[in-house]
């Protein structure tokens, strides 16, 4: 085996290493986690309304949202992107997702952070997760409420880890009023702590978080996934180490002995 095709087999054989390592430690703990593609440095500290304890000396106030969508008198609002400083709020907005309205020109777009209230009502085994983010949108320069997103908007929140060590799973909870929520289909991106939802309008919204163990897992959750991929990384493994082995061990291979029966090192062209 050549020096080059050693090298080349052990790099191999670290990189799975890697990935095998990265994937199991996001088994064992979620704060583990990092996306390898976006480096490995943390998501940033979350900011808390009202933060626990052991966080306030650190904690840093939420950044608000307050943003102007121009509205076209036949096509309706105008698509975009809208994100509190601190990202950790953002709707999407397709063209016309807040119909025309006659007298009015644009759409005052607005994002408040708030502690989530006493007795509030969530689904059964979930906790709210961090802050509750109300939604409000109005026709200017009437001040009249929109009541509805036509398309359906794109609504992304960050998280905090409330639970460590066995998994966890997230939704976007919505709420008429802050107090009695219901959960949404959502998408959940651990890597980056945020929960993804289509949203019908504006509303109270928060991220509901519950634990799950081996035993109650949710079917496509994150920590599902990872058992077959982790099985498929240790299977490389196995099998680059074999044939690093395989190789190693084979026995060297002799050179062709020359037309005039000498060893290759004694031939000599000119007394053939």
């Amino acid at each position: 085996m050549t020096s080059r095709r050693r090298v080349a087999a052990i790099g191999a054989v670290l990189v799975a290493a890697y990935v095998a390592g990265a994937f199991l430690s996001g088994t064992l703990d979620p704060a583990l986690r990092r996306p390898l593609l976006d480096g490995l440095a943390p998501p940033p500290m979350y900011r808390w309304v009202d933060p626990p304890p052991a966080l306030a000396s650190t904690n840093q106030r939420p950044a608000a949202g307050r943003f102007t969508i121009q509205l076209d008198a036949t096509k309706g609002s105008a698509p975009g992107v809208f994100s509190t400083k601190d990202f950790q709020f953002s709707l999407a907005l397709g063209l016309g997702a807040i119909a025309p309205r006659r007298g009015d020109t644009s759409i005052l777009l607005r994002a408040t952070p708030l502690a989530p209230g006493e007795g509030a009502q969530v689904p059964d085994g979930i906790q709210i997760a961090g802050n509750v983010i109300r939604v409000q949108a109005t026709y200017e320069p009437s001040g009249t409420p929109v009541d509805r997103f036509a398309p359906e908007g794109e609504l992304g929140l960050v998280y905090p880890l409330l639970f460590q060590g066995v998994g966890f799973t997230d939704t976007v909870l919505r709420s008429d009023d802050g107090r009695a929520w219901t959960a949404l289909e959502s998408d959940d991106a651990v890597a980056q702590q945020s929960v993804h939802a289509s949203v019908g309008g504006p509303a109270y919204f928060a991220v509901g978080q519950t634990a799950s163990s081996s035993s109650n897992t949710a079917p496509g959750s994150t920590s599902s996934k990872s058992i077959p991929v982790v099985i498929a990384v240790v299977a490389v493994l196995i099998g680059a180490f074999a044939v690093l082995r395989r190789r190693s061990t084979r026995p060297p291979t002799k050179s062709p002995r020359p037309p005039n029966g000498r060893d290759g090192d004694d031939f000599d062209p000119w007394k053939v």
